[in-house]
């Protein structure tokens, strides 16, 4: 999951983790600045990585070189079952975090 806030339609990334926004705000305070611009952790929101079902078939499948082509294939199926659960997973973060409060 990773954080921006919106700056005239573009997103700025904050390099922090945070289940929600009162978490985010104990980390980096509830007003905190970015390029010398002040922003509130309510102007905060989440969006997916993008890379977790692609880096688990790949590694499913480097693992499954081990095993010729039959293992290529399984290793990069199960990889990309993997991937998947992990992508709902972390929209399910992105989610909760998008409806957080930073009370």
């Amino acid at each position: 999951m990773k954080l921006y806030v919106l700056d005239n339609g573009n997103k700025k990334y904050i390099k922090a983790n945070a289940k929600n926004r009162k978490e985010l705000a104990k980390h980096i305070g509830k007003k905190f600045k970015i390029d010398n611009k002040t922003y509130s952790v309510m102007q905060v929101n989440a969006e997916r990585s993008n890379d977790n079902a692609a880096a688990s078939m790949i590694i499913g499948g480097v693992i499954g070189l081990l095993g010729g082509v039959a293992g290529v294939l399984a290793g990069s199926t199960i990889g990309g079952i993997l991937g998947n659960v992990k992508d709902k997973q972390e929209m399910e973060f992105v989610d909760s975090f998008n409806k957080s409060d930073a009370k």
